[in-house]
């Protein structure tokens, strides 16, 4: 079914729950309906580039609207965290970052930081040959030499060349590093991770992350963190 009812809908969707009752639903993709915001409402309702979800759709379908650096005719692909929404024709570009209202909303950045992106690796799997495949969080996947494993643990951030996919940089999940937290109700918050307490069981879940925000101390579990950088972030939050 394309369309759902707007009180249907995810709650982070940036849209009018009284203006019309359907509203358009992501497409199976990268990022899950619960984490995505489907292509055509990021031009109408977050951007307003067009009025109507017909203006939108034509644009999207002529090509001319690419998420990480590929065109995406669809208008119901999903667009989730970190990704990035260009219009080249009209010297745009976003990127997808999370506000402290827990909504994700496209942040303006130039033609130079549209050409990569930051992403997770969620998960390592060992394929065909004995090399390894670092499964990331936006759906697309990197194979590596076994050899060079431990140089990408899990939960670490890859800077990534875009489309190519070549690894430009990586940033470990450790104390001093900056991060941002993705989920929770400190979701947006950014700044150094202070102190990283991990339990030795489910450690995902019950590890804690303690992030400093200037004066403030702001906790959450890991996978609710993501690393953005070393002393400063390599993108922009705000």
């Amino acid at each position: 079914m394309p369309h759902i009812t707007r009180t249907q809908a995810p709650w982070f969707l940036k849209l009018s729950k009284k203006e019309y009752k359907w509203t358009v639903k992501s497409n199976p993709g990268p990022h899950a309906l619960s984490k995505s915001v489907p292509l055509a409402l990021i031009l109408r309702d977050y951007l307003n580039f067009t009025i109507t979800l017909r203006e939108a759709k034509t644009i999207i379908s002529e090509g001319k609207v690419l998420v990480d650096g590929i065109p995406r005719k669809d208008y119901r692909f999903p667009v989730g965290l970190m990704d990035i929404v260009s219009i080249p024709s009209s010297n745009l570009y976003y990127l997808m970052v999370p506000n402290r209202a827990r909504f994700m909303l496209p942040m303006p950045i130039s033609e130079e930081e549209s050409k990569y992106k930051l992403v997770r690796i969620m998960n390592k799997t060992v394929v065909k040959g004995g090399n390894i495949q670092l499964n990331l969080e936006d759906g697309r996947n990197i194979l590596i030499n076994k050899e060079d494993s431990s140089k990408y643990p899990t939960l670490s951030t890859l800077k990534i060349e875009l489309p190519s996919q070549n690894i430009l940089s990586t940033y470990l999940m450790n104390e001093n590093m900056y991060g941002i937290i993705v989920g929770g109700k400190n979701t947006g918050v950014h700044g150094k991770i202070a102190k990283i307490r991990k339990s030795q069981y489910k450690v995902r879940k019950y590890s804690i992350v303690s992030i400093q925000r200037q004066n403030e101390l702001y906790e959450t579990n890991l996978e609710n963190v993501m690393v953005i950088g070393e002393e400063k972030p390599e993108i922009k939050v705000e």
